[in-house]
């Protein structure tokens, strides 16, 4: 009988922390409009995700950053081919991992509602020296979309979006736009960096906070531990 569910009622660290507990070997798959990942375990390890677009350890952490979605999981026991090495804790400190550098991001760039605007002259000037990622970002620039809204809906991770964001900034190829405030028609977003953006999900970001607790109190337990005995 298939485990289904909903990431309102489990998110996704969750669920794979009991897959990994659980010593489970099948087939997961994880929805959500206009996409569908596959991801086959095998004694609770992730051994492949796939995608119709991508595959690998990088689809896992993209998951993690889905805030809603359905998953579907049904044991089965055949042999797979991995495109994964890392074990599943792996992934999910890697998680951890680009939620810290997201916390950095948000460092330098708080306010991701900011509507940005193209400067032509300077975009025909120089488009050419762009890095891919810039121009991929730029082409969503339209005096209407926050930069919450760029990042998500360019196909980025959202840091790689958010540094070609930068860049653009700092090469003046865009500009805020002060009359966006006044507009009707801005696409807004709501909530911190990683919720606007959807960089990760609740579920991931309370499980990361409590893994960063837990090594904490482990280092400093370590540390009472090889403290010398005073006489």
């Amino acid at each position: 009988m298939a485990l289904t569910g909903t990431f309102e009622d489990v998110g996704f660290a969750e669920l794979l922390q009991m897959l990994n507990v659980g010593h489970k070997t099948g087939k997961l798959i994880v929805s959500r409009p206009g996409e569908q990942v596959v991801l086959y375990f095998t004694n609770g390890e992730v051994a492949r995700a796939d995608s119709r677009m991508d595959s690998g350890p990088d689809l896992v952490y993209r998951i993690l950053g889905w805030k809603a979605g359905e998953f579907s999981f049904e044991r089965i026991d055949k042999p797979v081919v991995k495109n994964i090495r890392e074990s599943t804790e792996e992934l999910i400190l890697e998680g951890m991992k680009r939620f810290d550098e997201w916390e950095r991001v948000e460092a330098e760039m708080p306010n991701m509602h900011v509507v940005l605007r193209q400067r032509a002259y300077a975009v025909n000037r120089r488009y050419d020296t762009l890095s891919e990622e810039a121009k991929t970002v730029l082409r969503l620039v339209d005096a209407r979309r926050q930069i919450a809204a760029i990042v998500r809906e360019s196909g980025l991770e959202p840091v790689a979006a958010v540094k070609a964001v930068t860049e653009l900034l700092s090469e003046g190829i865009v500009e805020e736009w002060e009359g966006a405030r006044q507009s009707d028609h801005v696409i807004r977003t709501g909530g911190s960096l990683p919720e606007a953006t959807g960089a990760i999900d609740s579920s991931a970001t309370s499980y990361f906070s409590s893994k960063r607790q837990l090594a904490a109190r482990q280092q400093s337990s370590d540390e009472d531990t090889d403290m010398p005995d005073s006489d």
